[in-house]
């Protein structure tokens, strides 16, 4: 990947998986720009022009590793700001003490039902706040939290950034 980047003349890499975002910058150590979309967004935001068509209340989960390895905390945080209508609220466990949702490393296809405990203990701290919203930027972290919410009864909605985003196009 590495050498495939550079022979093609890429100057920057934009991920949408915090794991694999964290490899290519970290662990492959390509001399290029990396960084999560989340970050893209945030640099992009602005100007107003975001809004909800309703008003909501939503909470951010932060993924383990944006959060705790890539330190990507602020910029979510920035983006679901900046949306008019978006009552963010904060979760008790968030930013990089957030409580996993078993979404990461595979770790749901060999131990299903730890996973799915972890998915409902998770989804239950971000509706204790009130939310009607969860938002997360990881694609494991969507499908665990899905599973949470619906294994809870709950009607809440699960969205990745970029849907959010689509959502509030003014």
């Amino acid at each position: 990947l590495r050498e495939a980047l550079l022979r093609r003349g890429s100057r920057e890499v934009i991920g949408a998986v915090p794991s694999c975002t964290y490899a290519i910058k970290e662990l492959a150590q390509v001399p290029l720009e990396v960084k999560h979309l989340v970050e893209v967004y945030a640099e992009g935001m602005g100007g107003g022009r975001w809004r909800l068509p309703e008003p909501k209340k939503v909470v951010y989960h932060d993924p383990c590793i944006l959060a705790r390895y890539l330190g990507v905390v602020e910029e979510p945080r920035r983006v679901l700001e900046a949306i008019e209508g978006v009552e963010l609220v904060e979760a008790p466990l968030s930013r990089e003490w957030a409580t996993c949702c078993g979404g990461g490393g595979g770790f749901e296809f060999v131990f299903p039902q730890v996973c799915l405990l972890l998915a409902k203990k998770r989804a239950e701290e971000l509706l204790g706040t009130g939310a009607e919203v969860i938002v997360a930027a990881c694609p494991g972290c969507l499908i665990q939290l899905r599973k949470g919410v619906k294994a809870l009864g709950s009607s809440a909605e699960v969205l990745d950034m970029s849907e959010i985003l689509l959502e509030a196009q003014a």
